[in-house]
């Protein structure tokens, strides 16, 4: 496989078996259990992941999910770790991408995204 440049952001962006591959990360003044919730609870997504229809498909561990991308199939991991009682960081590998212009463009999502789900946890009660 041939890596290519992604035309937006000259990231060198590499195929992956079952094709493309975007990674994006956070950190999040929230405890582990509230970001998980917000994740697996399609009440609490609709709140900050807005255009996306999700699929859970398995929950390992606390902070370890599965989903679907119910547009394309693709698939998504969601990593979950504490920093401490009040914080965590998420990190999303989102996986099965037919292109490296998707990748940029789920780069671009998953970033928009992220900062929603961080607004969204963070707002005051």
């Amino acid at each position: 496989m041939t890596a290519v440049a992604s035309a937006r952001n000259n990231h060198l962006v590499k195929p992956v078996a079952g094709g493309f591959a975007v990674r994006a990360r956070k950190t999040i003044a929230a405890p582990a259990t509230a970001v998980r919730a917000a994740w697996i609870g399609a009440r609490h997504r609709a709140h900050w992941l807005v255009g996306v229809e999700l699929k859970v498909r398995r929950t390992a561990a606390p902070g370890i999910l599965s989903l679907t991308c119910v547009d394309d199939g693709s698939e998504i991991a969601v990593t979950i770790t504490p920093k401490g009682r009040a914080a965590s960081a998420v990190v999303v590998d989102h996986t099965k991408l037919a292109s490296a212009q998707l990748v940029a463009e789920r780069r671009h999502c998953w970033k928009e995204m992220l900062r929603a789900l961080k607004n969204y946890l963070e707002r005051p009660a």
